[in-house]
């Protein structure tokens, strides 16, 4: 009898252990478990993508060089300097440039792309005004009779002299630039200038201008 009893008082004290061990073990399992969940790195947020290549006047525009760096009052392109305009280097430049052939040349497209101030905007821009439009048609009649070129009649526009002239002052954002533009009738051999005021502005990845 008392052996019996020794027996069940050992099987009791075996099943205790047992039990303690396997709850000791899911605990240890459970911390392991939370401690590589915790280590896990979290997700980062990620930033919006910044357009590198813009879109206008049915072109594409994108920089070899960063506008960032150049000081306001910088003369970028000098023809008498040596500086001539190059293709590629950034794309404010290059959307003036095809923007101002298009308007010297009478393409009624340009107005698609062109703005006008307003300050109750949230840009500080909309598109262009019919005003603006028209005194901007009225300027270039006025120039082309000036050079004796009937409609329709081919103009050439070369970039002579870009100065950066930093944000604009209306709007404190966008990119400004005095532009000294050679401008003659095909074959010419005589060329005088003409000078303009362009704002570049970007809005996603498209490009506008207030050109005066």
């Amino acid at each position: 009898m008392k052996k019996k009893v020794f027996l069940f008082f050992m099987f009791f004290l075996l099943s205790l252990n047992l039990a303690s061990c396997t709850q000791s073990e899911s605990l240890t399992e459970d911390n392991s478990n939370n401690q590589v969940e915790s280590t896990l790195p979290s997700e980062e947020t990620q930033e919006p993508e910044v357009p590198t290549v813009f879109e206008a006047l049915g072109k594409t525009y994108s920089s070899s060089k960063n506008l960032s760096e150049i000081k306001i009052g910088t003369n970028i392109y000098d023809d008498q300097q040596s500086l001539h305009y190059t293709p590629g280097e950034y794309k404010e430049l290059d959307f003036t440039n095809d923007l101002l052939y298009l308007y010297l040349n009478e393409d009624s497209s340009v107005y698609n792309y062109l703005v006008s101030y307003d300050t109750t905007s949230e840009n500080g821009y909309i598109p262009i005004t019919n005003e603006d439009r028209e005194k901007l048609i009225k300027d270039l009649n006025s120039l082309r009779e000036q050079m004796e070129l009937s409609s329709g009649q081919k103009m050439v526009v070369r970039l002579d002299k870009v100065t950066y002239e930093g944000p604009s002052s209306e709007t404190n954002t966008g990119a400004t630039f005095k532009i000294r533009v050679a401008i003659s009738r095909v074959g010419a051999t005589v060329v005088p200038w003409n000078y303009f005021t362009v704002t570049i502005f970007e809005e996603g990845n498209k490009l506008f201008a207030y050109l005066f």
